[in-house]
């Protein structure tokens, strides 16, 4: 007799080949942010630190310009010429207009100190804010007008600390700052000494 095959049953074939689901690399899957794995936060931007390094010789041409318009002021034979400020209005030494106009040139020059250093600080921490504060430093490092020639020495760095906090590669690391401090902090894993040998005993 003949083998009769039943038309309900399939056609024998090639099996079709399934493929194994697998999990892309551990890289891909969890996208991290380019930061030193040391630290974790962003390396250092050349720009950045250039500009910080420009803020603090801002800075510090204003407090020097600032002890010099002082001293000036406090000596009555070089008082009308301490500042422009000064020499501008002619007060009598110590009438009340030449103590309000002594005491304006100590705010004037403590806001030529300060902005500055804030914004030394703030560039070297990667607050993006910096770049608009930057045209604060510049119209602060414009007071040395009020002051003396000296005053005039801060006024290029501010300007130039300005510029480079301005430029693509330093936005970008503002950018990426950002970034780092939007995400949630993880808990580092910190390696401790082990200790081979027998374990103490409790007493």
């Amino acid at each position: 007799m003949s083998e009769q095959t039943s038309p309900a049953s399939p056609t024998p074939g090639p099996r079709p080949v399934t493929e194994i689901g697998t999990l892309p690399p551990i890289d891909v899957v969890e996208k991290r942010l380019p930061v030193d794995p040391a630290t974790g936060r962003p390396r250092r931007e050349i720009l950045a630190t250039i500009a910080t390094i420009c803020y603090i010789l801002a800075a510090g041409a204003s407090a020097v310009a600032l002890a010099r318009a002082w001293w000036g002021t406090i000596n009555m034979r070089t008082f009308h010429l301490a500042t422009n400020l000064m020499t501008w209005t002619d007060p009598r030494p110590g009438s009340l207009a030449s103590v309000l106009l002594a005491a304006l040139m100590m705010v004037i020059g403590g806001v030529m100190v300060a902005m500055p250093a804030l914004l030394a600080v703030n560039t070297w921490l990667g607050r993006r804010w910096v770049r608009w504060g930057a045209i604060g430093g510049v119209a602060a490092a414009a007071l040395a007008v009020t002051l003396n020639p000296l005053a005039w020495i801060g006024a290029p760095f501010s300007i130039a600390g300005g510029v480079m906090v301005w430029l693509p590669s330093t936005r970008r690391w503002f950018e990426l700052w950002r970034q780092v401090r939007s995400e949630p902090e993880v808990e580092r894993f910190t390696p401790r000494p082990i200790t081979y040998g027998p374990v103490a005993k409790h007493m």
